[in-house]
């Protein structure tokens, strides 16, 4: 019987993820690597806005591919009125309470890359664990500086640290990371968990409705739609990401429209990919994500998650907000 509840969907899916691992391994050719190996590993590190768990990190909870895996937070600022910015550095409770209050009051709210120095002390505690590369993958360039920050931190450590701007958000990002993972976990060179991830990423689909687009437009996320802005007002529109870039798809006149359009471009997508996986991101509105986790099952080939919209991009898609990744099946 297939998962029903989020938590359920979001327990299989992390298992699905260390079975996809075994299973590669069971396919190689020859001496297959040591899965408890400690010299000669690859760091895989990303950003918040991967949408992965953070639980996810070096614990039990993704299995071995966890021990790989480190997650950096992208600072969120909410601008109350009468008062300095609360500045929220790591993902925390406070953040998950403030933030939706603040999107529904309409209180300005900004996000910031983290600084060089945070990605540096980063990078020192893997290379300190005994990592020999560290596979850097974060949110798109053009939406984010993480990964320019990450850049500059790189020339901070002995070890070689790549850094992948993956051009895909949530997780079109996140299963990227996840593939780099496996591979890091297989034996891959530091190249190899890269090329890894740039496939996957490369693949991607990452679609998403929001109820307006103010929140997009207030930071500046939409410099593409700035020109016909006036022509999207009452409209509903069925956004994605391009070369990293948040585009115009579609401009469904009603939410209940966007959201059968968002699911069907989203099907369409998963069938033009082998072994296609599906995530759903909501904010706000989970039996709408669970509603739609629940029409995608059909069409994917693991457990599809109902992920919140992580903090990072909540802060500017805004409450209310729906979002599908499809990803390919490794090629290995």
């Amino acid at each position: 019987m297939p998962p029903s509840s989020p938590a359920e969907r979001n327990a299989a899916w992390a298992a699905a993820a260390e079975a996809q691992l075994l299973s590669r391994r069971r396919r190689m050719q020859g001496i297959r690597p040591n899965m408890r190996r400690t010299r000669g590993r690859i760091a895989v590190l990303t950003d918040t806005a991967s949408a992965l768990p953070l639980t996810w990190q070096g614990t039990a909870d993704l299995g071995v591919l966890g021990e790989h895996l480190s997650v950096v937070a992208i600072p969120v600022m909410i601008d109350y009125p009468h008062n300095a910015a609360q500045i929220y550095p790591e993902a925390s409770e406070e953040l998950d309470r403030d933030l939706p209050l603040a999107l529904a009051q309409g209180i300005g709210v900004r996000t910031s890359r983290p600084s060089p120095g945070r990605l540096s002390e980063v990078y020192r505690r893997l290379q300190g664990q005994g990592f020999a590369g560290i596979a850097a993958i974060h949110l798109s360039a053009k939406l984010s500086g993480t990964a320019d920050a990450a850049r500059l931190a790189a020339e901070d450590v002995e070890i070689p640290v790549s850094v992948v701007d993956s051009e895909q958000a949530g997780l079109g990002l996140g299963e990227a990371v996840i593939e780099a993972a496996i591979t890091a976990r297989l034996g891959g060179t530091l190249r190899d968990v890269v090329e890894a991830a740039q496939r996957s990423a490369a693949a991607a689909d990452s679609l998403f409705v929001v109820p307006n687009l103010e929140q997009l437009r207030r930071g500046g996320r939409i410099n593409r739609l700035s020109s016909i802005l006036g022509s999207l007002m009452g409209v509903k529109p069925l956004l994605g990401l391009r070369s990293g870039e948040v585009v115009l798809l579609e401009r469904p006149r009603s939410l209940p429209r966007a959201i059968e359009r968002l699911r069907d471009t989203a099907v369409a997508s998963a069938q033009s990919l082998p072994e296609a996986r599906l995530g759903v991101h909501c904010f706000g509105n989970p039996d709408q994500g669970a509603a739609l986790a629940e029409e995608l099952t059909e069409h994917s080939a693991a457990p599809v998650p109902v992920i919140d919209v992580p903090p990072v991009l909540a802060a500017h898609m805004g409450l209310g907000a729906l979002a599908v990744s499809v990803t390919g099946g490794s090629p290995h």
